[in-house]
């Protein structure tokens, strides 16, 4: 008999994570939105984004679509979303 033993990790952790600067105001930012598929994500997103360009002027509202809701955001998407906006919220729906 032979026994398999299947390692669910990912690979290495980063060591040290940091938290990003937080903003005075989010008037006049760049809002960035990752749905990330899940059956009504999309419905919960866009009424968070509705709420906050009503009640801050934003400049602009990038969405993002991930693969799936089991993977994370690629790489290339993550760089441009952390260029191009001030702020990004990402959720699940169900």
């Amino acid at each position: 008999m032979s026994l398999f033993v299947h390692n669910p990790t990912s690979g290495p952790v980063a060591e040290k994570e940091t938290l990003a600067e937080r903003l005075d105001t989010l008037e006049n930012g760049i809002l960035g939105v990752i749905n990330n598929g899940k059956y009504h994500s999309d419905t919960v997103l866009n009424k968070i984004a509705e709420r906050l360009k009503s009640r801050y002027t934003l400049k602009n509202v990038i969405v993002v679509q991930k693969d799936s809701a089991s993977h994370a955001v690629k790489d290339d998407i993550a760089k441009r979303l952390a260029g191009e906006c001030d702020f990004v919220i990402a959720g699940i729906g169900d």
